[in-house]
């Protein structure tokens, strides 16, 4: 257990789920000597977590699982499938960018299937030398997230719902019919991320969602996936933050530092562990910030990432002097804003540029692009392409065709969620040969 002198909450926290995993009817109670010979039992135990403001930092959950050790589990004789599709980061944005939003986290459904756990240490069992029969998907069974996607597919599709564009863990169901507005839900495994302009309509689809799941509904979204999220009605603008994330972060005034290019003749053949590990855990922190709320991180995340592998004293100075998880601090998020203009509401539009032969070791360019709607970041990307160009103008048609495969993306979801463009969507390049070259048809 963690953090001893928090053992009373602790305790109170193991009571809750351990109470609430029975009455959910996630076991069934078995002895050894009932169990067929080639029934496999795995052990659990309690997993804890201390959760956080995003905003003020103070703690605001002392949270348990139960968690199963799956990770004895083999594929093929205790499961079949591991597999659920999870949305992009880029959905929730979308969504945070047209509409009001709420936030529902859903808990375990469906049946996973013969699989039998002794109880965790610690657990308030009576009866001794006892397993458990899991009838529901728990944590760390690699099964489970397929099992609770699968329950809420068939569902969601009950209702109504179609997959949104290209993601199948997105659903929406049209204005008419069963709905008087449209409504749309993003689901990250076991937390639904809800889309509505109709209050009434979104008050009855959750009514309907609570009785078919035990679930608890958080209201309007203050927080998803680890960002604070911030709504000023008066301005008309939505926030994402990671203030809390990066808080022990000192600041500097760039990403990186300027004019200095990290090669692979940097990198020793023979990597210190302790240096290894730690430049690891350094740049997956960065890539969360990346992913979630920094896009002006995207670059200096792609070079660092290069030298995960085999990084150098010299590429670690460089991370631990100027890496640009340092930079955190001075950015507060990245908002999106709902304009009042009609005309430019709900528009989609790109930026792309790309820095030729940049690459010191395969003279290969990178390319990087941002899309916004209604005034803020929904989507962005700096990536060193996959081939090599010969010319700056070949290397900014290149990142232009990136660009392009984010806007048929982001379209696609547009569009099933009733935000059709009407209008070919504007991707602003700088480059005179590469826009003609994306003009001529023919050659």
């Amino acid at each position: 257990m963690q953090q001893h002198r928090f053992k009373d909450f602790w305790l109170e926290a193991e009571h809750v789920e351990w109470k609430g995993l029975w009455e959910r009817g996630c076991f069934e109670k078995w002895k050894p000597s009932d169990l067929e010979p080639n029934d496999r039992v795995f052990g659990s135990r309690y997993h804890y977590k201390i959760k956080h403001n995003a905003v003020t930092g103070l703690i605001t959950k002392f949270k348990v699982r139960l968690v199963v050790q799956g990770h004895k589990m083999q594929k093929g004789e205790d499961y079949e499938e591991s597999f659920a599709p999870v949305p992009h980061s880029t959905i929730s944005r979308v969504m945070m960018a047209l509409r009001s939003f709420k936030l529902t986290r859903s808990l375990d459904e469906g049946v996973n299937g013969h699989v039998f756990v002794t109880p965790p240490p610690g657990c308030e069992e009576d009866e001794q030398g006892v397993v458990y029969e899991c009838l529901r998907p728990l944590y760390r069974i690699p099964s489970s997230a397929k099992a609770l996607f699968e329950t809420l597919d068939n569902w969601f599709r009950e209702k109504g719902f179609e997959s949104v564009g290209f993601e199948d863990s997105v659903w929406s169901r049209p204005e008419g019919g069963r709905s008087g507005a449209s409504i749309t839900v993003s689901a990250h495994i076991d937390d639904c991320l809800i889309e509505c302009e109709d209050l009434k309509v979104l008050e009855a689809f959750k009514a309907d969602s609570l009785t078919r799941f035990d679930c608890t509904s958080d209201g309007e979204v203050e927080q998803y996936l680890g960002c604070t999220v911030v709504r000023d009605r008066a301005n008309l603008t939505v926030t994402l933050k990671q203030s809390v994330y990066a808080e022990r972060c000192a600041t500097v005034r760039t990403p990186l530092e300027p004019g200095t290019r990290l090669t692979s003749k940097d990198s020793p053949q023979q990597v210190d562990p302790v240096l290894h590990c730690r430049y690891r855990g350094i740049v997956g922190h960065l890539s969360y910030l990346v992913a979630l709320t920094r896009p002006v991180l995207a670059f200096a995340y792609s070079e660092l990432s290069k030298f995960v592998q085999f990084p150098g004293p010299l590429t670690s100075r460089r991370q631990r002097e100027r890496c640009s998880i340092l930079w955190a601090r001075t950015t507060s998020g990245s908002p999106i804003r709902i304009l009042d203009t009609v005309l430019r509401r709900n528009v989609l539009e790109g930026w792309v540029d790309s820095y030729y032969a940049s690459d010191p070791d395969t003279r290969r360019s990178v390319t990087g692009f941002v899309m916004s709607l209604n005034n803020g970041p929904v989507a962005w990307k700096a990536k060193r392409q996959s081939c090599v160009t010969l010319s700056s103008s070949e290397a900014e048609f290149v990142a232009a065709s990136m660009c392009r495969q984010e806007v048929i993306y982001i379209r696609a979801i547009l569009r099933d969620m009733g935000n059709v463009q009407m209008q070919a969507t504007k991707v602003w390049e700088d480059n005179t040969s590469c826009i003609l070259m994306a003009q001529n048809p023919v050659n």
